[in-house]
């Protein structure tokens, strides 16, 4: 017969308790990780694509503002054109006025042609630099 103070006694065990707070802890904490984790890497992959959309806005605005740049010295010259033509022909210095006033006439339709579409550049370009501040921040 076994001892009643036994310890080893299987009989007098009291059931044993099964407690889930300590795996479900765990698994509460090994979730989070999880969901940090994933957090962290895809604010990475963000910031990464935003550096590469960024670096190429950056690319494309200097080739912009180097076309614009040009665009506004073919216009300051035809303008520079129109304006001397247009005084050449009040002074009457020209030879043929007839001829001077066809010649200034379309001088001043490129000169038009030129602004609207100097005009359309520098609003496209205008517009890239906007997008580029916006995603800098």
């Amino acid at each position: 017969m076994a001892d009643s103070g036994d310890p080893f006694d299987v009989n007098n065990m009291p059931a044993a308790k099964t407690d889930l707070r300590g795996p479900l802890l765990v698994a509460a904490i090994l979730i989070g990780f999880g969901i940090f984790a994933f957090w962290a890497m895809q604010d990475k992959k963000a910031q990464k694509e935003r550096l590469a959309a960024t670096q190429s806005l950056e690319q494309e605005l200097t080739a912009d503002e180097a076309a614009v740049k040009a665009e506004r010295g073919k216009l300051e010259d035809l303008t520079k054109r129109v304006e001397q033509l247009r005084a050449k022909i009040q002074l009457g210095d020209v030879p043929d006025g007839k001829a001077a006033v066809a010649e200034f006439n379309a001088l001043a339709a490129d000169q038009r042609a030129e602004r609207e579409k100097f005009l359309q550049m520098a609003e496209q370009f205008n517009q890239k630099v906007a997008k580029f501040h916006q995603l800098e921040q």
